[in-house]
């Protein structure tokens, strides 16, 4: 089992690099086993967005940042002041995935975004990937505090997400709104998803992931896919 992290905060970054990693805000859970970065969780410092080729946009790092921080412009009287701008590099899903080994693993299981309001573009820039590849997908529909993410509602990411071939579940292991592909429907009981609020629980390792995760579970049998 193997899980990419992309984060464009340089100051997560950077404690996710430390090799003593710590808790960054009170709410957080356990912080991740250091042992675990670089075997089985791989950190890919840049933003995701909906680009055909990378570019490089402001991020607003909050002061008080619990998960906050944002390629858009946050509403300062709901989530406080605003630490620091910064560039950052701003790269696709399908940039990500035209690279990808798909000769080796036949599929992803589980894509989980929490981008504050950058999910819906986050999606359409993996365009035919998801209809192809994707099993499962988690979602924040986080639309009112940050300026420009007004399309990030529930109706719109379901009804991309719907032209995708993905229809919505109920999860018990889910709090966020989640899709499961119709061409893996067979998988639905196979495959292990869990995502309450911050945290996700893959086995005997809880993980933190600040930003937004893939998560890929390699079976090391065969290398068909993730599994």
């Amino acid at each position: 089992m193997v899980v990419f992290g992309f984060e464009p905060n340089p100051e997560n970054i950077a404690i996710l690099s430390s090799g003593n990693i710590t808790k960054k805000h009170p709410s957080h859970g356990e912080p991740l086993n250091n042992e675990y970065v670089n075997t089985r969780f791989f950190l890919i410092p840049t933003a995701l967005g909906n680009v055909d080729e990378v570019e490089y946009l402001d991020f607003y790092c909050m002061a008080r940042d619990s998960g906050t921080s944002s390629l858009f412009k946050p509403n300062t009287a709901c989530l406080g002041e605003i630490k620091e701008i910064v560039k950052v590099p701003v790269y696709s899903l399908k940039h990500f995935f035209d690279v990808f080994p798909w000769d080796r693993f036949e599929y992803i299981e589980y894509i989980k975004i929490d981008a504050q309001g950058y999910d819906l573009d986050i999606l359409k820039g993996a365009q035919n990937y998801l209809k192809e590849k994707v099993v499962y997908i988690t979602a924040e529909p986080e639309c009112s505090t940050y300026e420009g993410a007004h399309n990030n509602n529930i109706e719109n990411i379901t009804r991309y997400l719907d032209e995708q071939n993905f229809i919505k579940i109920t999860h018990e292991n889910t709090s966020d709104p989640t899709f499961i592909n119709k061409n893996f429907l067979h998988l639905k009981d196979k495959i292990f998803i869990y995502q309450k609020g911050w945290f996700f629980f893959y086995k005997n390792m809880l993980i933190k992931l600040i930003y937004y995760a893939l998560r890929f579970n390699i079976n090391s049998t065969n290398n068909k896919h993730f599994l």
